[in-house]
């Protein structure tokens, strides 16, 4: 299936979490118009747009009369927001396991847990969140639950996500245990590995938000 194009202001409110990922843009960086408007040869209108997006998204944060920034994260929203997605995550694992044995699931999961699990070496820091985010969202198609497919589309960890840097080794270890668990139709331990993947990440909060 072709890919679906993307608008202007998608694209520029893609290349600016992507430029999170690459140190571009980072944390309470402001959002200047004029300046993206010349740095991307885009128009006014579609900069505010792209703006809009990211706001809704959580990534940006606008203020009137102050103009938009990126959002910066205390550890307290960084832990409600990883608190969410480990249940969320659990959720779709369990529920995942429980109907792979649908017609054309285990197809469709091993389509997007292939590339995740042997990526290229030379894969970005993005473009890998990315084939993580679909790999959440396809657990959740294959659960049978549309509403948690939306719901998690529309979670962006990219905020936290930019800055956790699991080792290569152990994040795929633990990817490996989830989907295993999946195609063993196993929803017990399905769940527990996928909020256990998530927690690892808790864990790290002590590097980004250093203790005084």
């Amino acid at each position: 299936m072709p890919q679906r194009q993307l608008s202007s202001s998608d694209a520029l409110a893609r290349d600016i979490v992507r430029g999170l990922y690459e140190g571009r843009f980072s944390a309470g960086q402001r959002l200047v118009e004029p300046d993206l408007m010349a740095r991307y040869a885009v128009s006014r209108s579609t900069v505010r747009e792209a703006i809009k997006k990211l706001t809704a998204q959580g990534i940006a944060e606008s203020h009137l009369n102050r103009g938009a920034r990126i959002r910066e994260l205390t550890r307290t929203d960084a832990e409600n927001i990883l608190l969410i997605i480990e249940q969320l995550i659990g959720l779709a694992a369990r529920q995942a396991a429980e109907h792979i044995d649908a017609p054309g699931n285990r197809a469709l999961f091993q389509e997007v847990y292939t590339p995740l699990l042997a990526p290229p070496q030379d894969l970005g820091r993005f473009e890998y969140a990315r084939l993580r985010n679909r790999f959440h969202r396809t657990m959740a198609r294959i659960g049978g639950n549309r509403e948690l497919a939306d719901i998690l589309s529309s979670m962006n960890a990219h905020m936290l996500g930019h800055k956790l840097d699991v080792p290569r080794a152990e994040r795929q270890a633990s990817y490996q245990r989830i989907i295993t668990a999946i195609l063993n139709k196993d929803s017990e331990t399905a769940e527990t590995q996928a909020r256990a993947h998530v927690r690892r990440s808790k864990d790290m909060l002590d590097s980004i938000f250093p203790k005084s």
